[in-house]
């Protein structure tokens, strides 16, 4: 995974922030950011700046940074851009995955009693590993949800070498 790549995420792409970070790499998002604070972050902390607005992309260029204008599309259309652009690696691990809720970075966990009372009962019976955030103490673990994950990181490697091919 390219880690040098950091990025940040305008008010309209949130989703894709969640993604990500998933896919373990570092992304700042909020709502509450204009668009001056994400030059500013940007510049300051050497971001990518992602966005679907093209006043904000037009001023990024200007400022000297590196920026990506998504078309407004789903998920895996900006997953597949993002990697066609050479930007990301479209690899799940979750060893590797950040906070979706807060970017923070997960600790993988194996002893069942740390996480006992902050996660459901059947999960913690079913699965041997978690992942938890060390800023927000969120509890993650491999449940089905991660097939879905794979899945639309799957469409997306497909749909980015179709992009590759189309130049």
């Amino acid at each position: 995974m390219d880690e040098q790549n950091k990025f940040i995420v305008d008010a309209m792409l949130g989703s894709l922030a969640k993604w990500l970070r998933l896919l373990g790499y570092d992304t700042l998002y909020s709502t509450s950011y204009n668009d001056a604070q994400i030059i500013s972050i940007a510049a300051r902390t050497k971001r990518i700046v992602v966005t679907s607005d093209k006043g904000l992309y037009r001023r990024a260029i200007k400022a000297g940074l590196r920026a990506v204008l998504l078309p407004e599309s789903g998920i895996t259309e900006s997953l597949a851009r993002l990697a066609s652009a050479g930007l990301i690696e479209l690899r799940v691990d979750p060893s590797k995955s950040r906070c979706p809720l807060c970017n923070g970075v997960l600790k993988e966990v194996t002893d069942k009693n740390l996480v006992r009372g902050r996660v459901p009962p059947g999960a913690l019976a079913k699965y041997s590993k978690f992942y938890v955030c060390v800023r927000c103490g969120h509890v993650y673990w491999e449940g089905g949800h991660w097939r879905n994950i794979r899945r639309i990181v799957e469409e997306a490697k497909l749909m980015s070498a179709q992009l590759a091919k189309e130049g």
